[in-house]
């Protein structure tokens, strides 16, 4: 009789989980999708394997999300994701891991084109274009802090647009945390603009920045004269650029 039972019970549980693995994305998703403050649409697929054509983060949005999710670590209380935008404006992929009380993405690679997602923010004062390519960054969150940063960003062709139109040439930056924001610490690498300094963004969307700014190639059309509007110059021939605000 004890074999029947257990056997019985053996039944139930690979149809329990069986259940579970064919269930829809979309439905797991509407059960928590009113606490949430990433808000898909356009979901397909399973919990397991799965496609959102629209990810909306406060005002930013991307597109094309695809989602591997492993069962096993699910056992452990955590949450394992293998994911990748393939989004025009943001061609990106890497790891996540996601316990009841932190957020953390691994070996995030690709790139960003900054005025291509730009045109999806609200009007903004400074507007920045060019592409941001990503190399093993590292980011961990927790509520409303950044816990973790590591990793390092090449921002090719950079191009300010506004409020001044300056070709900036190209730049690196390595990623690290200070005071529970991201900063990003830039790196010049010799191109037409001399540009020192960093850059805090926080998890809800505000930013500050402190740079020096200096022309290295004045041949470079208009660009020393866009450079003498951006303000009063050093003893050292540097532009000191400063401001806070918030993206979204």
């Amino acid at each position: 009789m004890r074999s029947v039972w257990q056997a019985v019970a053996f039944l139930f549980i690979v149809i329990f989980i069986s259940l579970v693995f064919k269930l829809p994305a979309k439905f797991v998703y509407q059960q928590f999708a009113s606490n949430s403050p990433v808000h898909l649409s356009g979901i397909s697929g399973s919990i397991w394997s799965g496609h959102a054509e629209r990810v909306e983060i406060q005002q930013l949005v991307l597109k094309n999300l695809d989602w591997q999710l492993s069962p096993l670590a699910l056992l452990l209380g955590k949450a394992d994701i293998e994911w990748a935008f393939n989004d025009e404006a943001a061609p990106l992929s890497g790891e996540l891991t996601a316990s009841s009380s932190q957020l953390v993405i691994n070996n995030a690679q690709g790139s960003i084109n900054l005025l291509a997602i730009a045109q999806r923010l609200p009007q903004q004062d400074i507007i920045f274009a060019g592409t941001v390519n990503l190399d093993s960054v590292e980011l961990g969150l927790e509520q409303e802090k950044i816990t973790h940063a590591a990793g390092n960003i090449e921002w090719q062709e950079a191009e300010l647009l506004s409020p001044q139109n300056i070709v900036l040439g190209g730049f690196s930056a390595d990623l690290s945390r200070e005071n529970e924001a991201l900063l990003i610490r830039l790196i010049d690498t010799g191109g037409a603009v001399s540009l020192l300094g960093d850059i805090q963004f926080s998890i809800n969307g505000q930013f500050e920045y402190l740079m020096k700014v200096a022309v290295r190639d004045t041949s470079a059309t208009g660009l020393l004269d866009a450079f003498n509007q951006l303000g009063q110059m050093d003893e050292d021939g540097r532009v000191t650029l400063q401001d806070r605000g918030k993206l979204f």
